[in-house]
């Protein structure tokens, strides 16, 4: 690489004061290890915007002098202002609204206001205090990273301590004043005099690693998620709710564009198969001459199209069907006081059970090119260093899912009930999201590789027709009074449930379809 061109990447990434600072201070290193630098292909450099939006984040982190990270180890094992600062990031990248408009705005309280009008009819359950919100991409960061690092709390002090252990008991009991070899690559990295203690250092390092894949995720997760309760649990401080608005009109969007490429890619593969039209394939496709028999007219051809290919779901309807769940869901935390501060039991059970696999993480870090939070993300990630549940934590796990069942279930009855005389679509509406809440998207599946636990119900189904059921044969306000205690509850596995998962009834979402079978044979549902 040329000399020059490496000075012109440090300017562009650290500006002329800092980036003729570091270029001075790589023309006094060895020659040989100048040569080692610039023999990289300039295509591996990253991209001095990243840099830059690195550089900013751990500013707001509080990493510019020693004391800020000796105070950053002192505030807790996860650096949250690192975390948010990247969560906001990637939350106002491409495209993302900075504000919500005045006609998003209306059009969510428009919707929230219809399905808190709708439930109260469908359940006992007063809407709680405050007004519901409508949040950008960032709002969402900003109201519920907190509550994703109480969760992951524990899980991160246990990753920071067992790389501490592992790099002063394993990897040696100091660093002479410098990070080198197999660490720190070819540049030997001086170590400030108040860093010099191993442990505290790598804590500093896994607090940091931690905040930075904890605000990836977020950042990540926020593109996708359409209210406050989409993870099952109350993560804003606001009881009332929120839509984040961008995220609810792309995702309308998406669910009809999904439609016609079905329906294209259907009548494409038919296409394929029969390449010789028949008359019948012209009368079909309304193209036989005009006058023959068998000719479609305009308003057959129409009847045809409304036959065969779907209908798209308006906008507005499905704003209010999500707006019909968030309601359903901050009714339910809210009448209900012990239903979340059990959640963060059984939660922290769960995480403080965790155990890390000192040998697994030492080969991690022996992967590692540098000793910096991004080379040592697989260190500090559960799916590779963490040990398999323990007894108790596996019983932690299914009071969770069960918990988690009953909450989806309740929600998907009471909106079925309140919005089946109000939305057409809305039996395609709650199998989408049965299936959402079944799989879980990618950026969840991130969140879940760092708390170690899983936040999707398996058994939604199940508990929808049981709660369905349950108001048949007594009534919604027999149903609504079982939450008054978690004792009062029914049970998945019989007792009040019954013959719930063979008797769907009658006036409720069902679940017999045969490709429930198959799903549930994927997520590994069967013999649960």
């Amino acid at each position: 690489m040329d000399e020059n061109a490496f000075h012109d990447w440090l300017i562009t990434c650290f500006g002329k004061e800092q980036g003729e600072a570091a270029w001075q201070q790589i023309s006094q290193l060895p020659d040989s290890i100048r040569e080692q630098l610039l023999s990289q292909d300039p295509g591996t450099l990253p991209n001095p915007a990243e840099v830059q939006q690195l550089m900013n984040a751990f500013t707001a982190g509080g990493l510019n002098t020693v004391s800020e990270m000796q105070q950053t180890v002192q505030d807790g094992p996860i650096n949250i202002k690192l975390a948010k600062s990247l969560a906001l990031q990637h939350a106002n990248a491409d495209g993302s609204h900075t504000t919500v408009s005045a006609e998003e705005g209306a059009a969510v309280r428009k919707a929230m206001s219809e399905a808190n009008l709708w439930l109260d009819s469908a359940c006992e359950f007063a809407p709680p205090s405050g007004e519901p919100q409508a949040l950008t991409r960032a709002g969402w960061v900003e109201g519920t990273l907190d509550a994703w690092a109480k969760f992951a709390a524990p899980i991160a002090a246990s990753m920071g301590d067992a790389l501490a252990s592992v790099i002063s008991e394993r990897l040696g009991d100091s660093f002479n004043g410098e990070i080198a070899g197999m660490f720190a690559g070819p540049v030997p990295i001086p170590i400030p005099d108040g860093m010099k203690d191993p442990a505290q250092l790598i804590k500093l390092l896994g607090n940091t690693s931690f905040a930075m894949q904890l605000g990836h995720a977020a950042g990540v997760l926020s593109r996708e998620v359409h209210g406050g309760f989409d993870q099952g649990i109350a993560l804003l401080s606001n009881p009332a709710g929120a839509l984040v608005a961008q995220n609810v009109e792309e995702y309308a969007k998406s669910l009809n564009s999904n439609v016609e490429d079905s329906f294209e890619d259907i009548s494409q593969e038919e296409a394929a198969k029969n390449p010789t039209s028949s008359e019948a394939d012209k009368v079909a496709a309304g193209t036989a001459d005009e006058g023959q028999p068998g000719t479609m007219d305009a308003q057959t051809e129409e009847l045809f199209n409304q036959i065969v290919q779907p209908d798209p779901i308006p906008q507005d309807e499905v704003m209010t069907f999500l707006a019909l769940r968030e309601a359903a869901h901050a009714r339910l935390f809210s009448a209900v006081p012990w239903l979340m501060p059990r959640f963060e039991a059984l939660i922290s059970k769960y995480a403080n059970g965790i155990s890390i696999d000192l040998d697994a993480m030492e080969e991690q870090l022996r992967d590692a090119e540098s000793l910096d939070p991004d080379s040592i993300s697989n260190a500090v990630n559960l799916t590779k260093v963490g040990i398999p549940d323990t007894p108790e934590q596996r019983q932690a796990m299914a009071s969770i899912e069960s918990l988690l069942a009953l909450v989806e279930g309740w929600v998907d009855c009471v909106v079925w009930r309140a919005g089946m005389a109000h939305l057409p679509h809305i039996e395609q509406l709650s199998e989408m999201a049965r299936r959402e809440r079944a799989t879980g998207g990618p950026a969840e599946r991130t969140f879940e590789s760092l708390l170690g636990l899983e936040l999707r119900p398996k058994r939604m189904r199940e508990a929808a027709d049981l709660w369905s059921m349950i108001t048949a044969a007594d009534s919604a306000e027999a149903r609504d009074a079982k939450w008054s205690h978690p004792d009062l509850l029914p049970s998945l596995d019989g007792g009040e449930a019954g013959n719930a998962a063979s008797q769907a009834p009658a006036d409720g979402p069902t679940s017999g379809n045969d490709w429930d079978a198959e799903l549930s044979k994927l997520l590994g549902e069967e013999g649960d």
